[in-house]
């Protein structure tokens, strides 16, 4: 049975309770604003915007192991495959294979592959590569920043672009032989 103190302290609990949840929900509901005419837009952020299908390819400039700067904007007219990747990545490993081959049959015919590895030094890339015979061109993305852009968290995580420098086509995981032929060979069939 409830006695006259013990009532009011649970009263007293309630009413305490119910202005600390009425004061939070005021508040939330004072902080939304919805957009009219009389309100502005946020200032846009000054990021890159995230790679989707037949939208342009994020833009970025990194260093080969050798120290040889490539552009993703300087292969404009050529088929790209930005290939998220790193030596330590089982999955990765077991794809470059298949991209190698696809390199070495489609270079001629206007592809390349940038083989884009984050947190790794210069010498363990140029040893993988020469320990495995591939001649795919690698480049290093020191800080991390063209992984974050392409939202590469996924290893291998793979980005077909085309001629026009459009992202065609987007893979997270490993590729087969015939994923990576068959969307090549595509792309390039296109003018």
């Amino acid at each position: 049975m409830l006695t006259l103190p013990a009532l009011r302290r649970s009263t007293g609990n309630l009413l305490l309770l119910a202005v600390f949840f009425g004061g939070v929900l005021f508040i939330g509901v004072t902080r939304v604003q919805p957009l009219t005419s009389a309100t502005s837009a946020p200032a846009p952020i000054d990021v890159a915007p995230a790679p989707e299908i037949s939208h342009p390819a994020p833009p970025f400039t990194l260093h080969t192991p050798d120290g040889a700067t490539v552009a993703l904007a300087d292969l404009r007219g050529r088929v790209v495959l930005i290939n998220f990747w790193a030596t330590w990545c089982p999955p990765c490993r077991a794809e470059m294979p298949a991209i190698q081959a696809a390199f070495a049959q489609y270079q001629p015919q206007g592809f390349t592959v940038l083989a884009v590895t984050a947190g790794e030094d210069a010498a363990t890339v140029t040893a993988f590569l020469q320990a495995h015979d591939l001649h795919v061109p690698a480049l290093l993305d020191t800080n991390g920043q063209v992984h974050a852009t392409y939202f590469a968290s996924t290893l291998p995580s793979s980005f077909f672009i085309d001629r026009r420098g459009v992202v065609r086509a987007i893979y997270k995981g490993p590729m087969s032989h015939s994923v990576i032929t068959g969307t090549v060979a595509q792309l390039l069939a296109e003018q």
